[in-house]
């Protein structure tokens, strides 16, 4: 399989603390880079990484994504990145939607067509402990006048201390997330038992699945064989404690349930 490489760079991203890049790559599709050592650390892509293969084991609609390996050739080619700080390697990168917004934009015209899939995005966020699902987090792609499509995006920010130290991993977060997409998912929710439902997919993954997506990480992004055995039991740790989250968060946001 032929290496995906860089091919025209258009800068940085206006948004973002960990500066992503846009480029073009060799494969003709444009696509929004996190780089190694970034201002807020590498393991921001070994959590994008990691959480976004688990949101595509449950079918949820995160932006598609993937490793792509920047050689000191391409650095060399684009000074600029040297600028920033960042290091050759294997990279986070995700397609660059266009014709997108987030969450803040008025939606009363707009039908989204996977509407269905908040109820997952509420319980994935409560078993990864996401306390950055804001509105910029939710992309709306529009597909015509009247109708949109539902992205997740940006998964960072997810694990207690946002995965850089084991020792916040022994524990599993019992608090509600105050998170605004959440609060905006629940006015569309008409049965509360689907986050129940949802919560049962979660349950049946097998642990197998989740050790190999853990194991996938690059051997580039400096994670420990302890923090990826941390990583590991935090997730099915947090499995157990999810149903129990999921209650809680219906009791308080369905009150007439």
């Amino acid at each position: 399989m032929n290496r995906i490489y860089p091919v025209h760079y258009y800068g940085r991203f206006q948004e973002g603390f960990s500066k992503p890049q846009l480029f073009k790559m060799s494969n003709g599709k444009d696509y929004l880079v996190k780089f190694k050592n970034n201002p807020q650390g590498t393991r921001v892509l070994v959590n994008d990484w990691v959480v976004g293969q688990l949101a595509q084991l449950l079918e949820l609609p995160v932006v598609p994504f993937e490793l792509i390996y920047f050689s000191t050739s391409d650095f060399k080619k684009f000074p600029k990145l040297y600028q920033y700080g960042f290091k050759p390697g294997h990279q986070f990168a995700s397609h660059f939607l266009k014709d997108c917004t987030g969450l803040w934009e008025p939606l009363s015209n707009k039908t989204i067509v996977n509407i269905d899939s908040l109820p997952g995005m509420i319980v994935f966020d409560y078993w990864v402990n996401n306390n950055d699902r804001d509105t910029g987090n939710v992309l709306l792609e529009k597909l015509s006048d009247n109708t949109c499509y539902l992205h997740l995006i940006d998964h960072g920010l997810c694990f207690p201390g946002h995965g850089n130290q084991k020792e916040k991993l022994q524990y599993v977060p019992m608090n509600l997330l105050n998170q605004s997409a959440h609060t905006w998912s629940v006015t569309k929710i008409e049965d509360p038992d689907s986050l129940k439902q949802f919560t049962e997919k979660v349950l049946s993954l097998p642990s197998e699945q989740i050790l190999s997506i853990i194991n996938s990480i690059p051997d580039d992004w400096d994670m420990s064989s302890s923090e990826k055995k941390a990583l590991f039991k935090y997730l099915t740790s947090a499995k157990k404690a999810l149903p129990i989250l999921i209650v809680e968060f219906i009791k308080e946001y369905f009150s007439d349930v």
